[in-house]
């Protein structure tokens, strides 16, 4: 829960010293704002949702009570409450018709972004994967586009039948499609959920194999969504959130970490807004605040 403590060997859940080392090495020298570092283990902060270690996953809920933290029901009760706070705010927003099957034997929220990300792209596989015109030059054996004088004559002397050309292809391989699949490729190396794996595998092989692209923040600003591209709103941000939020251990490359965490403060206002705007009559006016 909020403003618990994990240590090494102490208490039902205890850390290992390479779990601790790599929630260190993340929270580096500036910090992060999810936990601060005390003797031998973590404190975390008003911040709620997940921080998956390797493969250990740690899931910090909300503290609204003084009941048992220990007991799985309370845990539970807190959990699902998290849950319909997101849906409330619309974090969770898919194309899928019912949220009903969502509610995955959830181990944790983390289990929800990657439900949602495969439903996601089933959906876009469904409908046809989007294609668009992009250029490329090489040598073929049909003159096709723009010869590239320079490149030919230096590429082709002995080569005669063969012609160094700019063209244009209209295909699947695009940045967007880039992204998703390695935000799937990245799914499938951290997911510990036995029932998404299958369908990870799935999706792979349905998915075509792209390039590796350079993830950054501004790779996701630059990408623009005409009409055609809209449907691809919902699963770009999910692989924005879960591929920038992706921290990988450069030095064993055995504790990664992956952290999904929101500010409770933060969703608690955003979801009284929401709440009070569905139920407000008709003659009121409800406007959050900046």
């Amino acid at each position: 829960f909020e403003h618990d403590c994990l240590r090494i060997g102490r208490g039902k859940q205890k850390l290992t010293n390479e779990q601790l080392e790599a929630l260190q090495l993340f929270y580096g020298e500036n910090g992060v704002p999810f936990y601060s570092l005390i003797h031998h283990g973590v404190r975390f902060n008003e911040y709620v949702g997940v921080i998956q270690v390797g493969k250990t996953v740690i899931e910090v809920l909300p503290k609204a009570d003084k009941a048992n933290p220990n007991d799985e029901s309370v845990k539970t009760t807190w959990r699902n409450v998290l849950i319909s706070m997101l849906y409330a705010v619309g974090i969770f927003d898919i194309h899928a018709p019912s949220n009903s099957n969502l509610r995955l034997r959830s181990n944790s929220i983390l289990d929800l972004y990657f439900d949602l990300f495969i439903k996601e792209i089933e959906y876009l596989l469904h409908r046809g994967l989007v294609k668009k015109y992009r250029k490329t030059s090489g040598n073929r054996s049909a003159l096709k586009g723009s010869i590239q004088f320079g490149k030919h004559i230096s590429q082709n002397l002995v080569h005669q039948e063969r012609f160094y050309v700019r063209h244009t292809i209209y295909d699947t391989q695009h940045d967007i499609h880039a992204i998703l699949y390695k935000a799937l490729k990245l799914l499938s190396f951290i997911n510990t959920n036995v029932q998404l794996s299958s369908r990870l595998g799935t999706l792979l092989l349905d998915f075509p194999e792209l390039y590796d692209i350079k993830i950054s923040e501004s790779l996701f600003d630059k990408v623009a969504l005409d009409r055609k591209m809209e449907p691809y709103r919902k699963a770009l941000e999910i692989a924005k959130l879960i591929l920038l939020n992706y921290h990988p251990d450069v030095k064993k490359g055995t504790s990664n970490v992956l952290a999904l965490m929101f500010d409770m403060n933060l969703l608690w206002e955003r979801f009284v807004y929401v709440s009070l705007r569905k139920h407000k009559l008709a003659n009121t006016s409800i406007a959050s605040q900046n």
